[in-house]
């Protein structure tokens, strides 16, 4: 194998597929990257056995070959040198590389060691813009569950059933707390023959590993991605890579039943004053569950926000809100007690769910202190967070 290349590009593929690569004393060839010349390109690829990603770079390719480097060290020394090009060959099992005047010697592990990553030879399902794609994604990201014993709760839920309406519904939940973001489709970019695709399959779940690596490797701009799905597996292609992966095996819960569509209260407020006075108050929180007051005043149209704990001491927080009331739900009045009502919650899953919510402004739709309040955006519906209070 010989090829040439520039430092750029090398640079920029390896930031890709090196994220993928764990530390791994079972078997070590996992340590490595594989490098390979293909379809008169250069390839480099990685796994973990969960998932597979691959970038592909243009160059003078003189010689075919592959071959497996250790990631970090041939990371670490392309990212070190200066720009221009960059030659690489291979003799035996050693990688020769050479950059204006610097000049290493790498030792590798043959290729035909380095585990098959699996091709999806199939058409995609659908294609999306990767801006809107990427922003889905970490929207509903911080609600995923790290809970060993419900697998199925441990990535994002796909949900296929509107596709054939042109809308894919993402989901996360840790049980505490769910984002759902909704995404619209262009005709044009779904399969006439998804039905066939999908076969039997309503929805997927990917892994939370899956996702973290796709919202870091996706770009900002429009570029395509195209998602294929099959039985066990789904695979993500924009630009120059591919991110293939396991999906996870089990029934996702029914969340559609806990999101409230009927509120008593709907409190309108500025995002970014409300995230900087929870933080302030998240300084007095209790350690042991993590909560802060709300405090509504219908009197005073004031939201406080509030944390006490005995060896730190307390902080309120005044900021003005708009509150709308649901008569029809309410027939005989407003039942907040004293013109008050009192909900505690996480802050850290309050201040996840506020920065998912886009624009300046947001929605808290609110029932009582016990039941799961919404928060919305008000310029963009199709994203929802909802989270539980917490019993104090």
């Amino acid at each position: 194998m010989k090829f040439i290349c520039t430092q750029e590009n090398l640079n920029k593929a390896l930031s890709v597929v090196g994220k993928v690569v764990n530390k791994n004393s079972t078997l070590p060839i996992l340590n490595n990257v594989l490098l390979k010349t293909e379809k008169g390109m250069i390839k480099l690829s990685s796994t973990n056995l969960e998932i597979g990603v691959s970038y592909y770079i243009g160059g003078i390719i003189e010689e075919k070959g592959e071959i497996t480097i250790p990631t970090k060290l041939f990371a670490n020394f392309i990212s070190n040198l200066p720009a221009g090009n960059v030659e690489i060959k291979l003799r035996e099992d050693v990688v020769n590389i050479k950059c204006n005047g610097y000049k290493t010697n790498i030792k590798g592990i043959d290729a035909k060691e380095y585990p098959l990553t699996p091709k999806l030879e199939i058409d995609p399902v659908f294609k999306i813009k990767s801006s809107e794609f990427k922003k889905a994604l970490a929207q509903v990201m911080p609600a995923i569950s790290n809970s060993e014993s419900r697998v199925e709760i441990t990535g994002v839920l796909m949900n296929l059933e509107e596709i054939g309406k042109n809308k894919i519904t993402l989901v996360a939940t840790d049980s505490y707390r769910l984002a759902e973001k909704t995404l619209k489709l262009e005709q044009k970019d779904v399969a006439e023959n998804f039905q066939d695709l999908l076969g039997n399959m309503k929805s997927v779940i990917i892994p939370k590993e899956t996702v973290q690596e796709l919202v870091r490797d996706i770009g900002e701009g429009d570029e395509i991605i195209e998602v294929v799905i099959s039985e066990g597996q789904i695979l993500f292609k924009f630009g120059n890579a591919s991110v293939i992966s396991r999906l996870i095996e089990g029934k996702y819960p029914d969340y559609k039943q806990i999101i409230p569509t009927e509120f008593k209260f709907k409190i309108s407020t500025e995002k970014n004053r409300a995230i900087k006075a929870i933080k302030i108050a998240s300084l007095f929180s209790n350690i042991s569950n993590n909560s802060v007051e709300f405090k509504f005043s219908l009197n005073t149209k004031n939201l406080e926000i509030n944390a006490e704990t005995s060896d730190l001491g307390n902080n309120n927080t005044k900021i003005p809100v708009e509150i709308e009331i649901n008569k029809e739900m309410d027939k005989e009045g407003v039942s907040i007690k004293d013109g008050n009502l009192s909900i505690f919650y996480n802050h850290k899953s309050l201040i996840d769910g506020l920065n998912s919510v886009e624009g300046d402004s947001i929605f808290l739709k609110v029932n009582d202190e016990n039941s799961p309040t919404v928060l919305v955006s008000t310029i963009d519906s199709a994203f929802v967070y909802v989270i539980m209070p917490i019993r104090v």
